[in-house]
């Protein structure tokens, strides 16, 4: 799933192969292409995300920090999109990027509920309103579970949001969550994509100048995504929201949005344990 700017996510048809996944079994696993790792930091001494232990190189630069940062700074809670190839038993880190669901002003409701750019923000800190923050944790629905939320101060960045498009609004205008995506100059997106819009927060949306689609600046080969699933769409189409990994059900009662889940993905769609070409994904 490659990190483009200004291309598509088409949608695609659940399974894969076995010749496919034996023919490419060599560049997935830690070969060409890398293998992606997405979630939430939950422990240090080299980074644990998703019970993966991923070493690095102690000067490795974090892309898409909201200030430079290196490997060593980074702390539990966060939430990264790690592509790394196999060490031993566990992994090592090839490239490291920041995923911030949003970024931008804080909006507090008189019962002290957050929200930014008109998503709701789960979080037990409070802040001021009007105070810039940055928001790691996972997509429930059209709100955000914060795992860790970052005080900018100065910050003179511009405001982002990392999710899914799903829908539209009555006017035409992209949703991610409780955020309306204004002047989005991308028109042909297919629902399921995952996208980072970055621009000029208002109190309900992001007035967007520039787009990028995917989590990763490089093609990657298994993809390992935390996350919660979107409930199906009307034609079964579903995902594990922030990810752009695809899957189709013609039982939408079997998928629970509410369970936090780990998934492995392939070509931008959700793979079974058996179907994905990588020992990474067996406990899934």
């Amino acid at each position: 799933m490659m990190r483009t700017y200004f291309s598509l996510v088409a949608a695609v048809v659940f399974g894969v192969s076995a010749q496919w996944a034996a023919a490419q079994d060599d560049d997935v696993e830690g070969g060409i292409l890398g293998t992606g790792i997405v979630g939430t930091i939950t422990a240090l001494g080299s980074i644990h995300v998703n019970g993966q232990h991923i070493g690095f190189a102690p000067d490795l630069a974090i892309a898409d920090g909201v200030a430079p940062l290196s490997a060593t700074q980074l702390r539990t809670g966060q939430t990264v999109a790690v592509i790394a190839e196999p060490q031993g038993q566990d992994w090592q880190a090839r490239h490291i990027r920041m995923v911030y669901p949003l970024v931008g002003p804080v909006d507090v409701a008189p019962d002290g509920g957050l929200t930014v750019m008109g998503t709701q923000v789960l979080s037990d800190q409070t802040f001021e309103a009007g105070e810039w923050i940055a928001v790691s944790g996972l997509w429930q629905g059209e709100q955000v579970v914060a795992s860790d939320i970052e005080r900018l101060g100065d910050y003179s960045g511009p405001a982002r949001i990392t999710g899914t498009y799903l829908t539209r609004d009555a006017l035409g205008q992209f949703e991610i969550g409780g955020t309306t995506l204004v002047d989005l100059p991308l028109q042909h997106i297919a629902p399921g994509a995952a996208l980072t819009a970055f621009g000029t927060p208002t109190k309900d949306g992001l007035i967007a100048t520039r787009v990028e689609t995917g989590l990763f600046q490089t093609q990657v080969g298994v993809i390992q995504v935390e996350g919660y699933y979107s409930p199906p769409q009307p034609d079964g189409m579903y995902t594990v929201l922030g990810s752009g990994l695809l899957a189709y059900t013609d039982q939408p009662g079997m998928i629970d949005p509410q369970i936090p889940v780990v998934r492995c993905g392939v070509d931008a769609q959700l793979v079974s344990a058996e179907d994905a070409p990588s020992a990474l994904c067996a406990a899934e």
